[in-house]
């Protein structure tokens, strides 16, 4: 079994060959990836709402209106109103926004079909499975986190 510190050398040396592709990188050199996670959500949740795209990013409000102000400079997002609530901010996708996520998706898919192209069916399903395996643990480690805190302000306050 590989140590820690062997993993973390050879993910050191390898990550860019798998993580980042050239064209991922030009394209992060322009956003930031708290940017790139704030356009995904408003392709996803169209319109998306400050506060909803805040807690996607599990960032507090005045870091994602930061963020949302950055792309609305860069052209890439508008604010809005919400038609039933005017008091409630939504954000949502300008074309040259649509744009980078398009491109985005593009590379992504792209990387897919080459990990496909790599790996049997059953190779590619087995890594699907463990992670999802990952994400389940670390939500449910955050979780527990939370409940701790939640607890521990209870008891501070009785």
């Amino acid at each position: 079994m590989y140590s820690n510190e062997e993993l973390y050398e050879y993910v050191l040396d390898n990550i860019q060959k798998v993580i980042f592709p050239e064209e991922l990188i030009r394209l992060k050199l322009s956003l930031s990836v708290f940017e790139l996670l704030a356009l995904m959500m408003s392709e996803k949740h169209q319109p998306v709402t400050m506060s909803s795209l805040a807690q996607g990013m599990s960032v507090p409000m005045s870091t994602a209106t930061g963020i949302v102000d950055r792309l609305v400079k860069k052209g890439l997002l508008e604010r809005g109103r919400s038609e039933e609530d005017r008091r409630v901010v939504t954000v949502i996708l300008t074309e040259s926004g649509r744009e980078v996520i398009g491109d985005l998706k593009g590379l992504l898919y792209s990387n897919l079909d080459r990990v496909r192209g790599i790996l049997t069916v059953e190779e590619f399903e087995t890594a699907l499975e463990l992670l999802r395996k990952l994400v389940l643990g670390f939500q449910k480690d955050e979780r527990a986190a939370e409940e701790k805190t939640t607890l521990r302000r209870i008891i501070e306050i009785e």
